[in-house]
């Protein structure tokens, strides 16, 4: 709070106001102490002087502190004791003016203004209060040293927060527990969600089936259980660690049936009874604490279920569930300093938990009829087809090694997707695969029209789709790659030669028996790899493979052990150099005969 000086006696009389503005109320760590950022802290320390004051200094401090404490009940060993632990663990101080040691300076009269910022770490504790004599708070205290007179002091308390992410599960997650009562009940126990903000309501669903005839429901009571678990010295581990716990009653709800109004159809097959129950939260931190666990403070929550069941043979049998819940202080629901909000109307706290539903993710019960993306208008999120690149939606069909009629494609690149289109498209790469271009054509490159080339196309047909258009196209070697887009200059039809040459990976058992080289004689290639080893060593391996080759002297056959080959596809492969093929074998056969 401000401290003003209007009156009194003395010095003090000199400071007209002293005060500590904070830009933001609270700090807000979002995530764990492993996960969260840091938060940048920022203010200003506020001084009127009216009259000439001497000081000694104006500095501000931030102190955090941790207590822990509790008192053993009488009736234990050592009752009545008090077990307490307090420890300073974060200290900050800015010093805005300091006199020289055993000097004072004269403030002259005037407003001043003194900013301050700090970064605190993600890890730091989050504020824990509510309790008499167990909390965690951070503090910050001003002051005005003076030599012949009382220091000005003014304090103010800071809370910081810790929250969870919109991403975390707790807040997407519904909670429940089913089982079956064997021949007497079957129920179902849910809440919507895990977290729940402090200050609101906790909404618990009820299914409840009786599967004995004449079974009735009786009184339904809903408990919600704080538990704390205090410990001494968390952070020393070598120190005694005395622990206590303590459980309190935060919410109790007491429900009875109508059983002649309330039975109805459950699953259009089962008659049973269906209803919620809205537990309201304490509005004060002294009522009911956030879910913790910092600086051996550890706070935790569930929901406990008690059902009455009344057997038809007059005895009480009673049903009883446990669900887990998480509380958390919500960074739209302001507490004031003595722990309360400072709106609890029903609207303040329904818009809290509105924005906390804008920020999570989506649920899928709630977006199944969202409109489906081929519905949307594409204009001004689509690209054109034909100069599209790689990151576009189309930018693929520049570097398809297919035939298909990437006219048809074009069409559509401005329109929706529509499955006949999909269908149609599907039809021409069925034709087109009857009517492919043989090994032995050249590659070729479609282009668009406004790129033909002046002269005439290569030898070679491309059959298209009926009703399309022809798509002139080049040969690979007179292709300007330089001036295409990325992803263009890449051929529809792979040169079969090359790719096939550089496949050819030799196994690991004819590489090892292979002679090594110098470096700078270059690495030998596949053809010399292969006759080096036939001629050094036969091949040993009984298992074999063979190869039909159409030379010019009918068919001829061979035999070679399976691991020569390190890619099976090679034994299918077709190439328009098979002759040469044919006779590197032979002559391998007849260097391994020698």
């Amino acid at each position: 709070m401000a401290l003003s000086f209007f009156s009194g006696g003395g010095s003090a009389s000199h400071a007209k106001y002293f005060d500590i503005r904070l830009d933001e109320d609270y700090i807000v760590f979002r995530g764990g102490e492993q996960e969260a950022a840091s938060a940048h802290l920022s203010g200003k320390l506020i001084l009127c002087v009216s009259e000439p004051i001497s000081h000694k200094h104006i500095r501000l401090h931030l102190t955090g502190i941790s207590r822990v404490c509790w008192h053993l009940p009488s009736s234990s060993a050592g009752g009545g004791r008090k077990n307490w632990r307090e420890r300073v663990f974060y200290e900050k101080t800015w010093k805005f003016r300091d006199a020289s040691k055993g000097k004072t300076e004269i403030l002259r009269p005037g407003n001043y203004e003194y900013p301050f910022d700090v970064i605190l770490e993600g890890s730091m504790p989050e504020s824990v209060e509510g309790l008499s004599e167990t909390y965690v708070t951070y503090r910050f205290k001003a002051e005005i040293g003076r030599k012949y007179a009382k220091d000005i002091i003014v304090r103010r308390p800071l809370r910081i927060i810790r929250t969870l992410e919109s991403s975390a599960l707790e807040l997407s997650h519904a909670m429940s527990v089913e089982n079956i009562w064997p021949n007497k009940i079957e129920y179902s126990i849910s809440t919507p969600t895990k977290a729940v903000i402090f200050g609101t309501s906790i909404r618990v669903d009820f299914k409840l089936i009786p599967l004995l005839k004449g079974l009735g429901i009786g009184q339904i009571i809903s408990q919600l259980v704080e538990t704390h678990d205090l410990t001494l010295n968390p952070e020393d581990p070598d120190a005694i660690r005395n622990t206590y716990k303590t459980t309190r009653t935060i919410i109790n709800d007491e429900h009875t049936l109508d059983e002649d109004n309330a039975l109805e159809i459950i699953d259009e097959s089962a008659e049973g009874y269906q209803f919620s129950r809205t537990l309201d939260l304490p509005k004060t931190l002294t009522r009911c604490l956030q879910d913790t666990d910092t600086r051996g403070i550890k706070v935790r929550h569930k929901l406990k279920f008690r059902v009455q069941l009344l057997n038809p043979d007059g005895h009480i049998s009673e049903l009883r569930a446990t669900l887990p819940v998480s509380i958390f202080i919500s960074p739209n629901l302001a507490i004031d300093d003595n722990n309360n909000l400072v709106d609890s109307s029903p609207q303040t706290t329904q818009n809290a938990i509105n924005d906390l539903a804008q920020q999570a993710p989506p649920l899928y019960g709630e977006h199944q009829f969202d409109q489906l993306y081929s519905e949307v208008d594409p204009s001004g999120y689509r690209t054109p087809g034909p100069g599209s690149g790689p990151g576009t939606p189309f930018g693929a069909l520049s570097r398809n090694l297919s035939t298909e009629n990437l006219a048809s494609m074009n069409a559509i690149t401005n329109t929706d997707i529509s499955a006949s289109a999909l269908h149609h498209r599907l039809i021409n790469l069925d034709n087109q695969g009857h009517s492919r271009h043989s090994p032995s054509d050249h590659d070729h490159l479609g282009v668009p029209t406004d790129q033909a080339p002046t002269s005439g196309p290569p030898s070679g047909s491309n059959t298209q789709s009926p009703g399309s258009p022809v798509l002139p196209h080049r040969s690979s070697d007179e292709v300007d790659h330089e001036n295409l887009p990325s992803g263009m200059a890449t051929p529809f039809h792979p040169q079969y030669a090359e790719l096939e040459t550089l496949s050819r990976v030799p196994s690991y058992s004819t590489a090892v028996r292979s002679s090594v080289r110098p470096h700078d004689s270059g690495l030998p290639n596949y053809d010399a790899v292969v006759a080096e080893n036939f001629h050094q060593s036969a091949p040993t391996s009984p298992q074999a493979a063979h190869v039909r080759g159409t030379g010019r002297g009918g068919d001829s056959y061979f035999s070679a052990p399976m691991d020569f080959f390190h890619r099976p596809a090679f034994l299918h492969s077709r190439s328009h150099s098979h002759s040469d093929d044919e006779r590197r074998v032979r002559l391998a056969q007849a260097r391994g005969r020698a």
